[in-house]
């Protein structure tokens, strides 16, 4: 399936039940797509439970956003991983305007056990929030412990070694809205940048996200009953850059968005106390390099130019070429 008229990018299928069963062939598969784009499709349709709880998650969201935005701002935090955002808070696509997006976001942890940082709403739909949450770490947990395998790495470098359930970390459910528009001079979109994290889970039945590739922006487009999984700037510092961490953004298809797009992402992110080597050298804890990225995305698309960090190093020498 691709986007109607524009460049998409081809990329792999992973199906999630071979994975689980550690095919080789699949296995091979996952870490060559990983080296090369940094991006694949998982399927999963042997997880049903995975497929309704979408369509459950897709239902609430429908309703929610609807909402009065007086209404939605009584759940606002100000914070990265729980709570309301509102659009417009971070650099966008274009230059000198801002994103438009909405989210609703849910940690891990708050889920689990840190209750006092869920908002009312997420609290009210904690069962559906908290199994959706654990079921796509699961599959990130699978995705690592193969990735672990096809590298011949110890346990103590293992990647799953850094990503207990019982470690405090940030991984995050992120619901996202980019709302219908009659022009986009508000803004638009969702800037270009790689994910911080370790792997992206995300679902989406609407085109937008696009891969900065050696050819230009790609878009990927949604596949049915499958997730879009890429490698963040964690796991690409972890395996030694061997795996790539791709820029991608999301831009609507047509000049601005023409319908509601919602999507829902799972970032997976390392233990708290996790050590990173960065992309220009630094030591930084897992922890510290979520808080800079997210500091960077609200800057000006001037200051954000200034350093690699919102683009992991990738758009300095590393394009992706295939």
């Amino acid at each position: 399936m691709g986007v109607l008229g524009k460049a998409t990018l081809n990329l792999q299928t992973i199906d999630l039940g071979r994975l689980e069963s550690s095919d080789f062939d699949e296995r091979q598969s996952l870490l060559q797509a990983f080296e090369n784009q940094g991006f694949v499709y998982l399927d999963l349709s042997s997880n049903p439970q995975l497929v309704q709880d979408w369509e459950n998650v897709l239902r609430f969201m429908a309703d929610y956003f609807a909402k009065d935005m007086d209404e939605k701002m009584i759940d606002s935090r100000s914070s990265d991983n729980y709570g309301y955002e509102p659009m417009a808070t971070s650099s966008g696509v274009e230059n000198g305007k801002p994103d438009y997006y909405e989210s609703l976001k849910a940690s891990r942890d708050s889920l689990q056990w840190d209750h006092s940082k869920m908002v009312p709403i997420v609290a009210d739909n904690q069962q559906l929030f908290k199994r959706f949450s654990l079921t796509a770490d699961d599959a990130l947990q699978t995705i690592l412990r193969q990735l672990d395998i096809a590298l011949s790495r110890s346990p103590a470098q293992s990647f799953q070694s850094w990503h207990s359930r019982d470690a405090a970390c940030l991984s995050t459910l992120s619901m996202f809205r980019y709302p219908k528009q009659d022009s986009n001079d508000a803004g638009v979109g969702h800037g270009k940048h790689t994910d911080l994290g370790t792997l992206t889970f995300l679902l989406t039945t609407t085109p937008g996200l696009q891969v900065l590739t050696n050819m230009g922006w790609q878009y990927v487009a949604p596949k049915k009953n499958c997730a879009i999984i890429n490698v963040g700037d964690t796991l690409r510092f972890l395996s030694g850059y061997k795996l790539r961490s791709a820029v991608h953004r999301v831009m609507p298809v047509d000049k601005y968005q023409r319908e509601d797009r919602y999507s829902i992402a799972y970032f997976l992110r390392a233990a708290d106390n996790t050590k990173l080597t960065d992309n220009s050298g630094r030591s930084v804890s897992a922890k510290a390099w979520h808080n800079e990225k997210f500091d960077v995305f609200r800057e000006s698309h001037e200051e954000q130019a200034k350093r690699g960090i919102l683009t992991g190093g990738m758009e300095r020498g590393e394009a992706l070429v295939y």
